[in-house]
């Protein structure tokens, strides 16, 4: 008798020692990272010279540097920017 004793409190023991709830609390790791992103909204135009002709008629533009030139030859009219 005093066997089945101790087995069903060594039972009764470890049973509740499982069941046991185990309260964590999860440890928090705060990143800042600050990343700054840089785009340039208007292309750069390259230095060069550029000719298209179509049945529309005809477009020509030229840079070199800071100055920039074109000229659009459209059904009989032109019309030149210069900046």
């Amino acid at each position: 008798m005093k066997k089945v004793t101790v087995i069903i409190a060594t039972l009764v023991i470890l049973a509740s020692a499982s069941c046991k709830e185990q309260k964590e609390e999860p440890t928090v790791i705060e990143k800042t990272e600050t990343v700054i992103i840089e785009k340039d909204l208007e292309p750069k135009k390259e230095d060069g010279t550029s000719l298209n002709i179509s049945s529309d008629g005809i477009e020509f533009s030229t840079k070199k540097g800071e100055n920039e030139t074109e000229v659009e030859i459209k059904d009989n009219k032109a019309k030149v920017k210069s900046e």
